[in-house]
């Protein structure tokens, strides 16, 4: 038996999006992690379990460990700076409409296999999930290489077509003026909002500017004299502008503090601490995709309006049990989609970039089995048809406040989806990761991989509520959605089609 040092490969995506104009609406995405445990073991032939071989072999290991393998050139990794940096490969921005649509529909996938009716949300963020996924392609090959592949339904596409496409749609994303796949209609309209004035003269307060910020940024801390391949080191900097740091995760102390700044620092501080040094003795490597999105509403959530309202988690038709939420209101000219067949609604609200829009759909009188209906239905096209549909309408729209936190397994999403070889340690192909001398001597597979979201809505400032309350009440609206019961909240970059955030909300208290 030999020794298996672990690799972890951990996502942090964090958005912030809010409003700090007069009227003092603010939304906040707090967190999003991903974290995968990859393991390295030669696994006897005749072993039949791969759960219970892990197990053996952690426990019974006696070979010696592959970071006391001869030192090769890629020892001198330890010159490689940790801090954030961009792609450095001249790979341009392109939109890709298959791409794009593939980790749309991964999301759905991954949506349609949660079935967990007893949590307070379901969150997570599909461009992250990618992130990680990228950058397993790269060090992937074989059976692994297409099991990964044919997760996205895209065929068999070489790697040397795949990783351009998915670094140019990365770029694009992250580009000032992104390249459009299709121009929505309704973003070119407006509507007329008639709102009820009050005679009071209302103060008025100096309006901050609005904000647009979206980074993507990877990092690679890997253990001193690690045999990693220089080419998939060279690779993930410029295709997907990864960092690498030689470390010594026996060292805990001081490794955790450089992981944890580089977290917070890719951040923006919102995340200071993604890990405690609890490294096992094995461990060889650790690789880190963090996202941060701060954007402030196009429109903010009409001023003091925020009062206790009740929500209803089975459906207020049921007669079911209700709680009370802080609901934020707002009338305006907001994108909205209404199909009478199937009774669902969505409206969406832009932000102040005209890029991206948070979506929020509702069946007809939802509960949480009607969401995760919803969900087992939802595509790419379906979806992407639905909002090229919406229209602008005067829309007064109730949103609760929420608090949530969300952990999500996607091993089991994987496996579904036709992920298997990666998990087992007979079975798995990353020698992409390795030098040369290590290939098929340091067997690499993913243990565990674990997704978590924490993401907050609030906003300040609810005195004189009545007021508005009336003021609410009193506007002349076409449409008109109350978000009382459950419902699936969608961040989408529009011009690239690419999902930042997907799931289900049952609970906005969290």
């Amino acid at each position: 038996m030999q020794n298996f040092p672990r690799f972890a490969f951990c996502s942090v995506c964090v958005t912030e999006s809010n409003n700090d104009l007069s009227r003092g609406t603010t939304m906040r995405t707090s967190a999003v992690l991903i974290f995968a445990i990859i393991c390295c073991a030669a696994v006897p032939a005749q072993s039949q379990n791969p759960q219970a071989t892990f197990t053996y072999l952690l426990r019974r290991s006696t070979t010696p460990n592959p970071r006391r393998l001869a030192k090769t050139s890629t020892g001198r990794l330890s010159s490689r700076s940790s801090a954030l940096t961009s792609p450095t490969a001249v790979t341009p921005a392109r939109n890709d409409a298959q791409l794009s649509a593939a980790v749309a529909d991964l999301a759905f996938a991954i949506g349609q296999h949660s079935n967990d009716l007893d949590v307070a949300a379901d969150i997570f963020s599909p461009v992250s999930i990618m992130a990680v996924l990228n950058l397993l392609l790269l060090g992937a090959e074989g059976t692994t290489y297409r099991e990964l592949l044919g997760a996205l339904r895209l065929g068999n596409v070489p790697m040397k077509e795949y990783h351009p496409r998915a670094a140019g749609m990365t770029r694009n994303l992250l580009a000032e003026n992104s390249l459009e796949l299709d121009q929505l209609a309704w973003k070119g309209k407006n509507c007329v909002v008639y709102e009820y004035e009050d005679d009071e003269e209302e103060e008025v307060q100096p309006v901050k500017s609005k904000t647009k910020e979206l980074r993507i940024a990877n990092a690679i801390f890997t253990q001193k004299q690690l045999p990693i391949n220089a080419k998939f080191v060279s690779l993930a900097n410029q295709l997907y502008g990864a960092s690498t740091q030689a470390v010594n995760f026996l060292d805990s102390l001081s490794t955790t503090s450089l992981i944890n700044k580089w977290v917070s620092q890719a951040t923006n501080g919102r995340i200071r601490e993604v890990t405690n040094g609890q490294f096992s003795p094995e461990t060889n490597m650790v690789i880190a995709s963090s996202l941060y999105f701060k954007a402030t509403w196009m429109t903010e959530f009409t001023a003091y309006a925020t009062r206790p309202r009740d929500f209803f988690p089975d459906g207020s038709s049921r007669g079911g049990a209700a709680f009370k939420v802080d609901m934020m209101s707002l009338t305006e000219c907001l994108p909205f989609y209404s199909d009478k067949a199937s009774g669902i609604k969505m409206v969406g609200f832009p932000y102040s970039d005209n890029a991206t829009t948070m979506y929020v759909l509702m069946p007809k009188d939802s509960s949480r089995a009607k969401i995760r209906n919803l969900q087992k239905q939802l595509s790419a096209k379906q979806l992407d048809s639905m909002i090229s549909g919406m229209t602008r309408r005067t829309t007064t729209v109730n949103f609760p406040r929420m608090q949530l936190a969300s952990s999500t397994n996607l091993e089991k999403s994987f496996r579904r989806l036709g992920i298997k070889t990666l998990f087992n340690a007979q079975q798995s192909n990353l020698n992409g990761m390795l030098d040369q001398s290590a290939r098929n001597k340091i067997p690499l597979f993913v243990s565990q991989i674990n997704h978590k979201v924490n993401l907050s809505v609030d906003e300040h400032g609810t005195e004189g509520a009545a007021v508005t309350v009336t003021l609410v009440d009193r506007s002349a609206s076409q449409a008109y959605l109350n978000a009382n019961e459950p419902f699936l909240i969608y961040v989408r970059h529009d011009p690239t089609r690419l999902p930042l955030f997907y799931g289900a909300v049952f609970d906005p208290r969290g």
